[in-house]
């Protein structure tokens, strides 16, 4: 893969990548860092690259990896009252926000399968390579996210 395909395959993935950092990390400073480090990474470690039609898989590994240690970093950090960059903009009125304010409450070890299920469109066996976990542990995760979701909507009206 030369840099004009590298260029053309993180530009295609580049919307991927901000919804499964933005799935794991609030902070819109912190998902545009990881996607960043994830790209750089991706460039310094291209020729390990096997096979690139799985570049979107691989760059999203080493994306979760990247949120994984900001959240590993932010643990370790004393915590302080930080209203003005974790507020989430309030999304228009037609756009599900309910939908969208249930996703980010569940655990990131639901949330995160259920993006990258439903919104990235992996399969779940991808999905259990991503994560590090056996294929039944995320399709049992989905099936409890579905869950937890469809508890916390109970009542919400979808246009």
């Amino acid at each position: 893969m030369d840099k004009a395909e590298f260029t053309a395959a993180v530009l295609e993935a580049e919307p991927a990548l901000y919804r499964v950092a933005k799935a794991m990390l609030r902070s819109e400073q912190d998902c545009a860092d990881a996607a960043q480090q994830a790209i750089l990474r991706a460039w310094e470690q291209l020729d390990t690259l096997r096979r690139p039609k799985y570049f979107k898989t691989w760059l999203t590994r080493i994306l979760i990896n990247e949120c994984r240690a900001i959240l590993r970093l932010r643990q370790r950090l004393a915590p302080y009252k930080q209203e003005q960059a974790e507020c989430i903009p309030a999304p228009a009125a037609d756009d599900h926000s309910d939908l969208y304010e249930a996703l980010l409450s569940l655990d990131e070890k639901y949330r995160l399968p259920v993006v990258l299920f439903y919104l990235e469109g992996f399969k779940t066996r991808e999905i259990a390579g991503l994560l590090g976990v056996p294929e039944g542990t995320v399709k049992s995760r989905l099936r409890t996210a579905r869950e937890l979701l469809r508890k916390d909507l109970e009542g919400a009206c979808f246009a």
